[in-house]
């Protein structure tokens, strides 16, 4: 009986333990995506102002490969 008492706090242990990796992965990704919102909504702010294309292209390039590696990643985690 002991053993399976044993197994069973040890298989609670792991949940636990689980439960709060995903909690802090899930924070982690909010914490990701609101850096990027943060950059989208930067970018955008610029984009109005009179800049050259070359300036609006680079910036919108920049953000877009940091966005698609955010997805990749977020994709991958989940």
């Amino acid at each position: 009986m002991t053993d399976i008492i044993d197994i069973l706090a040890n298989l609670k242990q792991r949940r636990d333990e689980l439960r709060l990796q995903l909690h802090l992965a899930s924070k982690e990704a909010e914490d990701e995506w609101e850096e990027l919102t943060g950059e989208w909504d930067k970018f955008l702010s610029h984009s109005q102002f009179e800049q050259t294309a070359e300036d609006v292209g680079e910036a919108a390039k920049e953000i877009g490969l940091k966005m698609k590696a955010a997805y990749d990643r977020m994709k991958k985690g989940a």
